[in-house]
């Protein structure tokens, strides 16, 4: 089972390696198979993260540029297992984020 709590904590450690970003949100339940979902602002675009433990499913959105966090469009730029996650959804995010 994945742990939702350590996945976001390796996506910050690798994303502060390159980029700054602001913690917006976060909301995790444990004993909902442990889903959870975690909000950032990088470069002026929100990103968002969405955990769906009990398919073990992880998404990975962003909006576009200097828009307010609740009126946010959102492209899906990863899904997949968390196995992938750090390593697929970080280059999307970058390829994304034109880095």
């Amino acid at each position: 089972m994945t742990d939702y709590l350590e996945l976001t904590e390796q996506f910050e450690t690798q994303l502060s390696a390159d980029l700054k970003f602001e913690l917006l949100e976060i909301h995790y339940t444990p004993y909902s198979f442990g889903s959870g979902m975690s909000a950032y602002k990088i470069k002026g675009c929100i990103v968002k993260i969405i955990f769906d433990g009990r398919d073990n499913i992880i998404e990975l959105l962003t909006s576009v540029k200097h828009l307010k966090y609740p009126s946010s469009d959102w492209t899906t730029i990863f899904t997949g297992k968390p196995t992938e996650f750090i390593d697929k959804g970080l280059t999307e995010l970058k390829n994304s984020l034109n880095l």
